[in-house]
């Protein structure tokens, strides 16, 4: 063999085997449906507490603590749609199969939570607290409910 032919074989070679390494490390860095929907439910459970925080701050007309918990949510926003990869349904999740078949859809009510968030935040940072609580009014029908609705199974009626 001629050297051109053996440093060509060496190079492919070598790439052949970066891409095996990181085929390899990619498949033992995803996670398992359970691992997937415990983190999601995590994380909603997180965006949940700041949404009560809302709530509680504009009760108390603590326009910071309104701004603070619409920063938290528009974060959270940020996040939702990679925690819902295909094939992360198990028992323990509230997810409905309308996220998958109508994943445009989904995303675009994600998107829509975040930037009702950012807007709800920067309308308590100006110390507006008409046009603020104005947004919480109808914050969770307009806003959480544009996911909830179409994409999660509703909790179980309480007698």
């Amino acid at each position: 063999m001629k050297r051109p032919s053996i440093g060509l074989i060496a190079v492919v070679a070598a790439v052949g085997l970066l891409a095996a390494a990181c085929a390899s490390s990619s498949s033992m860095q995803s996670k398992s449906p359970e691992q997937t929907v415990s983190e999601r439910q995590e994380l909603m459970k997180k965006h949940g507490a700041a949404w009560k925080g809302v709530q509680d701050s504009a009760k108390a007309n603590d326009l910071q603590g309104i701004a603070s918990n619409a920063d938290i949510m528009a974060n959270n926003s940020r996040q939702i749609v990679a925690l819902f990869p295909a094939g992360s349904m198990t028992e323990k999740s509230k997810a409905k199969p309308e996220i998958w078949q109508k994943f445009g859809e989904f995303e675009a009510a994600a998107k829509k939570m975040e930037t009702e968030s950012v807007r709800l935040r920067d309308t308590a940072r100006t110390g507006n607290a008409t046009a603020t609580n104005e947004i919480v009014k109808d914050f969770g029908r307009t806003t959480c409910g544009t996911c909830h609705t179409p994409f999660r199974q509703p909790p179980p009626r309480q007698s």
